[in-house]
């Protein structure tokens, strides 16, 4: 199916302005959408040191995400 561009996405923006849109949201990544990088990398150094690795895996993901979408 071909999109239109012209069209506006409907979605969110992060505290830094990484707009996330709504057809790229699923659970595990929703309660990340508000935050900012620098916010999901301060919550990924608390996770390692409180050995939380299946969430320190979900953030790491929403970074990677975020980098890759960047470029």
């Amino acid at each position: 199916m071909e999109q239109n561009p012209n069209i506006a996405s409907l979605g969110f923006y992060s505290a830094d302005g990484f707009f996330q849109p709504l057809k790229g949201l699923n659970t595990s990544n929703l309660e990340f959408v508000s935050r900012s990088l620098y916010e999901l990398e301060m919550m990924l150094d608390e996770n390692v040191r409180s050995e939380r690795y299946e969430k320190c895996a979900q953030i790491r993901d929403e970074i990677i995400r975020r980098a890759i979408s960047r470029t």
